[in-house]
């Protein structure tokens, strides 16, 4: 029979760290705290536990070794789920550190989004995108000054076009903004509208804001790093 002390210290044990069972056998009774599931995470302790069990055992009647192993399966799951949750969490730091670097490289450079119209000045370039219909036979981009007349109108063979800022006759046209209109027909004469990209100017980039990663453009808004997007220069 064990002394006063040791089943002292043995119950002390099974009411901080024991299982409900240990609990109810050693006249314990069980209560809602936060710190069991601190205590059954402390594997030292556990095995404390259960030498001391087997110290205060009776020799007629030996302790059954299915919670024991129950548990210790737990303990070596739970080492093994905080060592994955430490190594995904220096992951998704050096991701996030990345891609904030990546994004850092972009201000300055220019990405294509939706819209129809850009400034000419000096008779700059600008670059204008578009997707064909799979059915279309020809496909037209219509250049438009401020006053909505044509300066220019080209015969598409690619999605991809870059205006040099000339009109038809190839005279530079006048600064100012001018507006772009692709139209597609196909073998039945039918006229569909297509839809144009234009370059735009990355002026800053938001690191880990309510969207996630952004990208702040000129005349547009943000975009979201995520996002498909293509680089112009």
């Amino acid at each position: 029979m064990s002394d006063i002390s040791t089943t002292s210290a043995l119950s002390s044990l099974i009411s901080q760290y024991g299982t409900d069972e240990a609990k109810a056998s050693s006249g314990i009774t069980t209560t809602t705290s936060t710190e069991s599931s601190d205590g059954l995470a402390d594997q030292d302790v556990f095995l404390q536990l259960y030498i001391e069990q087997l110290k205060n055992q009776d020799p007629t009647e030996p302790q059954d070794t299915g919670d024991m192993v129950s548990q210790m399966a737990q303990f070596s799951s739970l080492e093994r789920l905080t060592a994955m949750a430490t190594e995904m969490s220096s992951m998704t730091e050096a991701l996030m550190s990345n891609q904030a670097l990546t994004a850092s490289t972009l201000v300055g450079k220019s990405v294509y989004v939706d819209g129809e119209s850009a400034t000419v000045t000096d008779g700059s370039s600008v670059s204008i995108k578009t997707s064909f219909p799979d059915d279309a036979q020809t496909t037209t981009l219509n250049i438009l000054d401020s006053s909505g007349e044509v300066v220019k109108s080209v015969t598409l063979t690619d999605e991809s076009y870059t205006w040099d800022g000339t009109d038809d006759d190839g005279n530079v046209v006048e600064n100012g903004e001018y507006t772009f209109s692709v139209t597609s027909r196909n073998a039945d004469g039918e006229v569909t509208e297509l839809s144009t990209q234009v370059p735009a100017r990355i002026n800053s980039v938001t690191i880990n804001g309510s969207d996630g990663t952004t990208l702040n453009v000129q005349g547009y808004g943000s975009l979201a790093l995520s996002d498909e997007i293509e680089i112009v220069s």
